[in-house]
């Protein structure tokens, strides 16, 4: 057999339509997986290795690329662990004593491969070994430990902290310390709780406009699946509402990824090209394309799109960048992709959804994993009077504008219609020269582009606040519908702060 007709037999195509060689010594398996399989050498005798790459290539050829790798990662663990050169029901015994409560779920994986090894025939696997496998009671991976315990750092976040993470990003964006693409990022996976994947295999035609039944305008995404492991790549979706403000947003990124593509390529695209564009495209992969063809070619899988790690790493950096603090911690927010998906899982328990419409809303094949949003409903949120508020202003930074000492001295201060008042009476100046529609003054005071004045009325303004507050759960007993207002409170109540350390800096000189 001549070596071409060899690497031909060899060479094996990913469920995400990449192509591997059998022999290689990495598989590239999508744009974010890659298996070092030369790692295994030296652990099992040529024919057991042989046979599990011949398994393992049947899983990359059928499965998603994470649970190849996962799947050969346990099974690495397990022959390190127990360092044998065969799978035997004495290197399994082994192995289990190695194990703790919190690990013993790698035995479960590794028994679905055996199980799989055997069931096609490959030389390796012993009738026994499936017996004993078939016998043990394995207990599954933990989940849900930092849903349940509302830990602060991995856990769910609050509503104060979203809210935060949320409006850090767009005063970023503002501000320029983050670009729109980053924004957009941001916002979409703090929306929606979708796994980063799903964010990275967005497509311009994903970001849709229609209407409803009443013929009224809605706002939707169209988001891929991803975690069903028989579905090739954008072949299953979801429809997910989104607000107008991140439609309009995920709507600017898309003009502006053509606009950027068609520059770096040097040609128009046609629609049908478009249209399929990544909304978060690898840049560097469009910069090799030479012609329509190889774009086209390209498209047909995941290689234009950015690696569902930079999803994570751009919501890490907008956190560092905007400086987003957590009140729990006082410290630098934790952000991660599995936080915003327990919050939006948290948040649907709270509002007394089941597991069924939990796990819709997470994009779950079933409710196995929902359940842990409901057996302990977790509440974030508690009575907020001043004293409260006084402690929590410190950390939670809710304030994004910039005090100032009279009128005179703001952005816009001398024009008359920039003054924001309360009850007649001035609290600051507005310092944006473009329309806003927000009801003043309550919203300013987390804006960007608010200056309160030094002797406003502010004390007024946060009595008022929280008279509100607990008339609202007064009369709808409702702590999440009398919270509604707690981040302008925390934001008014720093205002108090920074008026009073800067009256005490007037006074000494």
């Amino acid at each position: 057999m001549n070596n071409l007709a060899k690497t031909k037999k060899l060479e094996r195509r990913s469920k995400a339509g990449y192509f591997f060689n059998f022999e290689d010594e990495y598989w590239l398996l999508d744009k974010n997986t890659k298996i070092n399989v030369s790692s295994i050498h030296g652990y099992l005798d040529l024919k057991n290795e042989s046979s599990f790459l011949k398994v393992l290539s049947m899983y990359a050829e059928n499965y998603s690329a994470s649970h190849v790798q996962n799947i050969y990662y346990r099974f690495l663990h397990f022959l390190r662990t127990t360092e044998t050169t065969e799978i035997t029901t004495t290197s399994l015994i082994n192995y289990r004593a190695c194990l703790t409560d919190h690990t013993e779920w790698y035995l479960g994986t590794i028994r679905g491969l055996l199980r799989r090894w055997y069931e096609l025939g490959y030389p390796g696997i012993n009738k026994d070994v499936i017996d004993l496998l078939d016998g043990w009671v394995i207990k599954g991976n933990v989940k849900g430990d930092v849903i349940k315990r509302l830990d602060p750092t991995k856990g769910p976040l609050t509503d104060i902290e979203l809210l935060t993470f949320n409006e850090g990003t767009i005063q970023a964006y503002e501000r320029g310390d983050i670009s729109l693409r980053d924004m957009a990022i941001g916002l979409v996976i703090s929306n929606t709780g979708r796994r980063p994947i799903q964010i990275s295999h967005l497509r311009l035609k994903d970001v849709l406009n229609s209407k409803n039944k009443r013929g009224e305008p809605i706002h939707l995404l169209n988001v891929p699946r991803a975690k069903q492991r028989a579905t090739k790549f954008r072949k299953l979706f979801k429809q997910f509402a989104i607000t107008k403000e991140l439609w309009v947003i995920l709507t600017a990124q898309a003009e502006n990824v053509v606009k950027t593509v068609e520059e770096i390529l040097g040609f128009k695209l046609h629609k049908s090209e478009i249209i399929e564009l990544p909304l978060f495209p690898d840049m560097k992969e469009i910069s090799d394309i030479s012609s329509h063809h190889k774009l086209n070619e390209f498209l047909k899988s995941d290689q234009l799109h950015i690696k569902s790690v930079k999803i994570s790493e751009v919501c890490k950096v907008i956190a560092e960048t905007a400086d987003i603090t957590s009140e729990r911690t006082g410290e630098l927010i934790n952000i991660s992709s599995n936080r915003f998906r327990y919050t939006t899982g948290t948040r649907a328990a709270r509002e007394g959804f089941g597991e069924m419409v939990i796990a819709e809303l997470l994009d779950h094949t079933d409710t196995q994993n929902a359940g842990v949003y409901i057996e302990n409903i977790p509440e974030h949120v508690e009575s907020l009077d001043k004293a409260v508020g006084h402690h929590l202003a410190q950390y939670a930074q809710a304030f994004a504008g910039m005090l100032v000492d009279s009128e005179n001295l703001a952005t816009r201060g001398k024009d008359l219609s920039s003054r924001i008042k309360i009850d007649n009476k001035g609290v600051g100046t507005c310092g944006s020269y473009g329309f806003c529609g927000a009801n003043v003054p309550i919203p300013c005071y987390t804006c960007i582009h608010f200056q309160p004045w030094l002797d406003g009325p502010h004390e007024s303004v946060l009595e008022e606040l929280i008279d509100e507050r607990k008339r609202l759960q007064e009369v709808t007993g409702d702590l999440q519908i009398a919270a509604v207002n707690d981040r302008s409170i925390l934001a008014v109540t720093e205002v108090i702060q920074r008026c009073t350390n800067r009256k005490e800096e007037l006074s000494r000189g």
